[in-house]
């Protein structure tokens, strides 16, 4: 039997889940008051739970093998780690060839994630001159949306997590 906690990486995805759920409702519903607003927050919630679920479901392999990972670390970091203290992960190794491979669900993911997080470099502190103090602005990247995929990402973590749990638990 594995010996690691499921709790925070199932609790993340039943919120990822959650603000799907709610996105949907959204989206049926006419009378909702800024509705592209509230979809954008959304979207950008499930993110946030899919990708902390994500680092969770890493903390439970690394912490089933008996090596350190703190919140933060990147997964080349711990992979180099766990080769130094003479330690091959197949399950890490298997999540780094997803995240860096160019064209994967998971690369997609994270790199939505990233460029949601990351500061825009061509921002001013400028003060627009046609300021409307009553308003949202929504920050658009790509209206042919990256946010699309959130269901098919939801699905393939959830399917990656519980494959990666079987064989875990098998040793």
């Amino acid at each position: 039997m594995a010996k690691h906690t499921l709790g925070n990486s199932n609790q993340k995805r039943y919120f990822a889940k959650f603000y799907l759920d709610a996105i949907g409702q959204i989206q049926a519903d006419n009378s909702v008051f800024n509705k592209k607003a509230l979809i954008r927050a959304h979207q950008e919630s499930c993110l946030f739970h899919l990708v902390m679920a994500y680092q969770g479901f890493i903390w439970e392999i690394a912490n089933t093998y008996d090596e350190d990972y703190a919140s933060g670390t990147k997964l080349k970091q711990l992979l180099e780690s766990s080769k130094e203290n003479g330690k091959t992960i197949a399950e890490l190794e298997r999540l780094f060839v997803l995240e860096t491979q160019q064209g994967s669900w998971l690369f997609a993911l994270l790199g939505t994630w990233n460029r949601i997080t990351d500061v825009n470099p061509q921002a001013t502190s400028t003060v627009k001159s046609s300021t409307n103090l009553n308003a949202i602005e929504v920050r658009v990247f790509n209206e042919a949306d990256e946010f699309s995929q959130l269901h098919d990402w939801y699905d393939n973590l959830c399917i990656l997590i519980d494959e990666i749990r079987e064989m875990l638990g098998e040793w």
